[in-house]
């Protein structure tokens, strides 16, 4: 599987819409697609999840964006900076599942 043009678009679109539920499925899409993509569309995706991760407000979804982010993340095909902005969340507002992950993706900058 290949994933196209409009299909990323439409994933970056329920990524920042307005409704958590379509957010998080967005997060799942991602994780059920995750070896479909390319290193373009993994780059895209990295970001939008990093800058959604850095201003999500409801914590399941946050963890939800962190997960997939994480699941892009093991495929190697960006570095680091390309989740620039978990790196501005605060740890004390970041439930134990929450840290877990931005633990995770920062000790892949070491």
């Amino acid at each position: 599987m290949s994933v196209s043009d409009q299909q990323l678009i439409g994933l970056v679109q329920r990524l920042t819409a307005a409704d958590v539920r379509i957010r998080s499925g967005a997060c799942d899409t991602i994780t059920d697609w995750i070896s479909a993509f390319d290193r373009f569309q993994a780059r895209m995706l990295a970001m939008t999840l990093a800058t959604a991760a850095a201003v999500e407000t409801d914590r399941d979804c946050r963890e939800n964006t962190l997960h997939a982010l994480g699941e892009l993340a093991d495929t190697g095909l960006f570095g680091t900076e390309f989740f620039e902005p978990i790196r501005h969340l605060d740890p004390n507002t970041l439930d134990v599942n929450e840290r877990e992950y931005v633990d995770a993706l920062l000790e892949l900058d070491r």
